[in-house]
């Protein structure tokens, strides 16, 4: 095994809602640590216990204090350092929600700067955190407060500099650190937004980064993170934006496993091996692979981003033969590499992005699952004459159902593409064979293929639940009980209907009356539609499930 080119081979590991059980995690360290990998970064915002404050992570899935001091344990024994990564700021919606921590809230999901509260608060994360991992470096998150002062803290204290909002908490929490002998380390993308006015998404209008740097503690590593990036140069010049700002970088990629049950290593892997290449040219000696799972549920199975993952062992290597990278993958995994990519093909229909050539990180098999057949929010994406796309998928995922380790895997992918082959137009169906006059169409619609739907809907909600109760801990699943369990009644709603049309109970059907708009902006990028072709959304119609 050749040596690394970094001095740190990370990976992070989200609990996004749901936490992986303590097994699931040992075994994957098991594996990551084979490959070379040194740190796990543990995240766990909302996804551990504080004894004394019950409503801090209330009825979610959750870490105790030995299962903590357990995972660290076990990591070390395979020479795996873990950090805990959690956040003193922003995301912390989930604390909001409940009556106790309504005043420690500013705005949005962040709190409020300044207030004592928040800062026992803090402590008493940080205290934890230094209790139950050995390295004593804590990930304080501390990521996209966009609106930082400007809604409690604005009230009491007016207008304000943000660069000395950020400044005056980042002080309180490193010094709750230096109590506890805490080594800090945070993301990087608030500082870059102060200095130049953008970060992944907007224009950087101004240079303001003399100003920044000098309120950035020196010995603070900061987190740049960028998971989108397919070019070497857009990496270059981001790190020398940071350069601009600090010396202490750690690079973080990540592997698209958050836009439903399919991750895309094929994007991954292209925008690791750009960042890798420049985090080498540019001297940064730590890089860190990030797994954030679900948007509110881990529904992507963690094996499935090992793709990635081995990719970027060997990368961080200077290691660039994919047919050595295979070799690996199988020799690691018993299985080909090529097997796990080909859980991407149930999402290759055609871009509506035609600068998207590759068909990256296209999800249909999450956006249109959820679409409502009456109120057909994405019936304009759908291009009929792709049925094929997911009648290919559920025969190439058929072949490995059988291997004894990972079979659990593809047999959820299977039974997703065997859905989507009738789900993904049938409101197209339905609706144009109303519009058309057409009851006899409707009638074998609602008799025929609304209950085969709603058949194959339960068959991937029983692998589906098999596959999650295999790899995370129970809390969490209740989300899914309610998409799943909802898809199921709106459907079955939505046959009656059909069949009261049909026969004369109903003289229309009132949602399919209404038009069905293309509500795309017509750009090739479509920058102002809502359409969002990764799927990381779970509207059903116009609603939030």
């Amino acid at each position: 095994m050749n040596k690394l080119l970094f001095d740190k081979l990370g990976v992070l590991i989200s609990t996004c809602g749901t936490v992986y059980n303590v097994d699931t995690l040992k075994e994957f360290i098991d594996y990551v640590s084979k490959i070379g990998y040194n740190t796990l970064y543990l995240e766990i915002t909302a996804g551990y216990e504080i004894e004394d404050e019950p409503f801090f992570a209330y009825m979610r899935g959750k870490y105790n204090k030995a299962e903590l001091k357990e995972i660290d344990e076990y990591a070390r024994s395979k020479g795996i350092t873990v950090i805990p990564t959690i956040q003193t700021l922003a995301h912390l919606g989930f604390l909001f929600r409940w009556p106790k921590f309504f005043d420690y809230r500013d705005i949005d999901e962040i709190m409020t700067v300044g207030d004592p509260r928040v800062y026992e608060l803090v402590e008493k994360m940080i205290k934890l955190m230094a209790e139950c991992f050995s390295a004593k470096i804590v990930h304080l998150g501390m990521d996209e407060a966009f609106n930082l002062g400007r809604g409690k803290y604005y009230d009491v204290n007016g207008p304000r500099n943000r660069i000395d909002i950020m400044k005056e908490h980042v002080e309180k929490v490193l010094g709750i650190c230096k109590k506890y002998d805490v080594t800090p380390e945070m993301w990087g993308d608030m500082y870059i937004r102060m200095a130049y006015g953008a970060y992944d998404k907007g224009e950087m209008t101004f240079d303001n980064s003399e100003d920044v740097a000098k309120s950035i503690d020196p010995n603070l590593k900061l987190h740049y993170w960028d998971y989108y990036s397919l070019t070497k140069d857009r990496y270059i010049n981001f790190i020398d934006k940071f350069k601009k700002i600090t010396n202490n970088i750690v690079f973080d990629g990540g592997v698209w496993n958050y836009i439903g049950f399919v991750p895309d290593n094929s994007y991954s892997i292209k925008a690791t091996r750009a960042a890798f290449e420049a985090c080498s040219d540019k001297g940064i000696k730590e890089v860190t692979i990030t797994t954030w799972g679900g948007d509110s549920v881990q529904e992507t199975s963690l094996w499935s981003t090992m793709p990635t993952l081995v990719a970027a062992a060997e990368f961080a290597r200077g290691n660039y033969d994919m047919d050595d990278i295979k070799k690996k993958f199988k020799d690691l995994m018993d299985m080909d590499f090529d097997a796990f990519i080909a859980l991407e093909n149930v999402n290759k229909v055609k871009p509506r992005d035609q600068s998207n050539k590759e068909r990256y990180l296209l999800t249909p098999s999450k956006y249109l699952l959820y679409n409502d057949v009456f109120a057909g929010f994405y019936d304009s994406t759908v291009d009929q004459s792709e049925r094929c796309v997911f009648t290919d998928a559920a025969k190439t995922t058929s072949q490995y159902i059988d291997h004894p380790k990972w079979g659990y895997i593809f047999e959820v992918v299977k039974a997703l593409a065997e859905l989507m082959e009738l789900k993904f137009d049938l409101g197209v169906k339905t609706r144009t064979a109303y519009s058309n006059g057409d009851k006899e169409s409707l009638k074998k619609l609602a008799t025929e293929t609304y209950p085969l739907v709603i058949k194959r809907v339960e068959n991937l909600y029983k692998v589906f639940r098999t596959q999650y109760y295999k790899e995370n801990k129970p809390n969490g699943f209740e989300v899914e009980d309610v998409r799943f369990g909802g898809l199921i009644k709106r459907l079955e709603n939505c046959s009656q209907i059909l069949m009261d049309f049909y026969s004369g109970k109903l003289d229309r059907v009132e949602e399919l009356d209404q038009k069905v708009v293309d509500y795309l902006d017509g750009t090739d990028t479509h920058v102002k539609g809502a359409f969002m072709e990764n799927g990381y959304c779970d509207e059903s119609s116009v609603l939030r499930v």
